[in-house]
């Protein structure tokens, strides 16, 4: 008997322990599918959460937003400068540990001349675009209306220097840095200038440039008489080494016009002219163009007249901007002057501006290609996020962004304690 009840209490126990075995393994199994789906779910949750604005709850106007994913819309951007919503404490950060906003170029809800008072520019890494700047600031002054206008090269320069001499009595001058901040803080002068769609302008500045620079300067037909410009171009002819594709086959200025202008106007010795027609160009001109773009880093232009227009908007010692009361479409200059003529009681009819340059490009626009486009416009980059241009179609999937980052140290123009953020191109 009592062997048989001992083997029963040894079945019953090995039973048990089965019975435990088995709830242990369902347990086990039940934890292990609840972690399973709360990972997918937590997975999801995070998916979905990439990319958005979070409101937090102690807090309705500040923003969390995952690092580098984010790019915030231009009402919000314009909204943290004006002091409408408060600066996120969750952002992507510099090298520096500073906070920094990613955003559309010509997004924001701001004019040109307001948003380039927020622009920062390295004046160190710009400096081959600031050298007439560092000391002086060209410009033409109405001391009669107070009036200061200044000068961007091919953004309606030559229709605004006409205006400011023939309507407005105004004259040209180098106006040192402390004589211009009295003029517009003391004297209450106001400062304006013209600007233009960056990409458009290239091309023009990229003309004026290759025609200034050619080896035709320095001898030949053009320059016989003007021994001053033969010695300047001998000083600086020394920056096309980079480029040596650009004249090749070319010495004499009708090598160059053989190439664009059509042979029945070289005829006629008016070589002018050749401007008024389109370039007959047969690709190499736009080959060499697409060259120099590809080769060009925007960074040591070889002539003035591709110095980016932010560059001629500061002062060019410490990069900060000037203090420009308006900056006006150059693309329809003569209706802008009129206006403000008319403001100093100064009337311009219609038709009496005639000084603007007009002229044909000397290679095909029309065939420069989207990558060649492209590039041009991460070359001008400054451009887009200081003046607050919408990029041109062609731009808007290259990744050009720009960034509104926090900055240390006071800035000249900024005296009050409002927050110190600063506009300048995404990774620059």
């Amino acid at each position: 008997m009592l062997s048989s009840s001992g083997a029963g209490d040894t079945s019953d126990s090995t039973q048990r322990k089965g019975t435990t075995t088995i709830l242990l393994l369902l347990i086990a199994f039940l934890i292990g599918i609840s972690s399973i789906f709360n990972l997918i779910v937590g997975n999801q949750v995070a998916i979905k959460s990439v990319g958005t604005n979070v409101v937090t709850d102690n807090d309705p106007t500040t923003k969390q937003l995952p690092p580098n994913l984010s790019v915030y819309n231009g009402e919000e951007i314009t909204k943290f400068l004006t002091g409408e919503l408060q600066f996120p404490t969750g952002c992507t950060r510099n090298m520096n540990g500073r906070c920094r906003l990613k955003f559309k170029p010509g997004t924001l809800q701001l004019s040109s001349v307001q948003t380039l008072q927020q622009c920062y520019v390295d004046a160190n890494k710009y400096k081959e675009h600031t050298l007439r700047s560092r000391n002086t600031v060209a410009a033409s002054v109405s001391h009669k209306h107070k009036m200061i206008y200044r000068n961007i090269p091919k953004s309606a320069s030559s229709t605004s220097r006409h205006a400011m001499m023939d309507f407005l009595e105004g004259q040209d001058l180098q106006l040192k840095h402390d004589e211009l901040i009295n003029l517009i803080h003391e004297d209450n002068y106001t400062m304006v200038s013209f600007i233009r769609e960056p990409l458009t302008r290239f091309y023009s500045s990229y003309d004026e440039a290759y025609f200034r620079m050619g080896p035709w300067m320095g001898e030949g037909e053009i320059v016989w008489d003007k021994p001053k410009l033969r010695e300047w171009f001998k000083n600086v002819k020394h920056k096309m080494d980079k480029y040596p594709y650009l004249y090749e086959g070319m010495k004499e200025i009708n090598d160059f016009r053989k190439m664009y202008c059509p042979t029945k106007v070289l005829g006629t010795g008016r070589f002018l002219d050749c401007n008024e027609y389109d370039s007959i160009d047969d690709g190499r001109l736009l080959k060499r163009f697409e060259q120099f773009v590809h080769d060009y880093d925007g960074i040591e232009p070889f002539d003035v007249h591709l110095n980016m227009q932010t560059t001629n908007l500061i002062y060019g010692s410490s990069g900060e901007p000037l203090p420009m009361s308006a900056l006006y479409n150059a693309s329809d200059a003569e209706k802008e002057w009129q206006e403000v003529a008319s403001q100093k009681g100064v009337t311009i009819l219609d038709g009496e501006m005639k000084h603007g340059r007009h002229q044909s490009r000397r290679f095909d626009v029309s065939k420069v290609s989207e990558a060649t486009q492209q590039k041009i416009c991460q070359i001008l980059a400054l451009d887009y996020c200081c003046l607050n241009f919408k990029l041109p179609k062609v731009c808007d999937d290259v990744g050009l962004y720009c960034a509104l980052e926090q900055m240390e140290g006071q800035r000249m123009w900024k005296k009050d304690d409002s927050l110190n953020v600063v506009i300048r191109p995404w990774g620059k």
